[in-house]
């Protein structure tokens, strides 16, 4: 079988056109070389993409939380810190009922209360969606916790609340105690009883 040089290069050529030819064949190898060369210094050069890192909490451990109107499954209207204030302090559970993470936080703490880890009547979730959509969800997923409309999306609008899920434990005096969004840990009961004590 003839090689692929002796058909480039074949024997009835002339010594100058064979020359020629090699003299060809060998520029082309040298300009694919260097272009890869190129390419791969730009390509070792190029800036890592960069990391899109979650919107940091909107509030802080020691942060008032904000006062807005909910609703409850109802209709009836409240607001969040009189809620908190009602039950003494609370764990306030910001949800999205479309959000997998949420879902999952909710049925953590609803776990917790089965359990008696926290106080029933001491956990409540806020959403933007309105009565009847909290009210399936929580009749969906058996959750027992009221879960109440934040009714002008105040803490989106006017709080910065973006990212979900988002556990905040408040004290009876409405100042923030923690925050969390972990969803998958057990929850220490001592831990929250103690922070709820204060």
């Amino acid at each position: 079988m003839r090689s692929a040089l002796h058909l480039v290069f074949g024997v009835n050529m002339t010594p100058k056109s064979r020359a020629l030819r090699w003299v060809t064949f060998l520029l082309v190898v040298l300009a694919v070389g260097y272009a890869g060369m190129r390419l791969g210094r730009a390509l070792r050069g190029r800036a890592a993409p960069a990391i899109v890192e979650a919107p940091p909490f909107p509030f802080r451990p020691g942060d008032p939380l904000p006062d807005v109107q909910l609703a409850d499954s109802t209709g009836t209207a409240s607001t969040s810190l009189g809620l908190v204030a009602e039950r003494g302090g609370a764990v306030v559970l910001f949800l999205d009922p479309n959000c997998e993470g949420c879902l999952a936080m909710a049925q953590r703490w609803e776990r917790a209360l089965a359990d008696g880890v926290v106080e029933p009547g001491r956990v409540l979730g806020v959403t933007r969606e309105p009565a009847d959509v909290n009210a399936r969800y929580r009749t969906e997923h058996g959750l027992s916790f009221p879960i109440y409309q934040d009714v002008e999306s105040a803490y989106l609008q006017r709080h910065g609340v973006v990212t979900y899920p988002m556990e905040v434990v408040v004290g009876a005096s409405g100042t923030i105690l923690s925050l969390s969004d972990d969803s998958k840990s057990p929850i220490d009961g001592d831990a929250i009883r103690s922070l709820l004590s204060q």
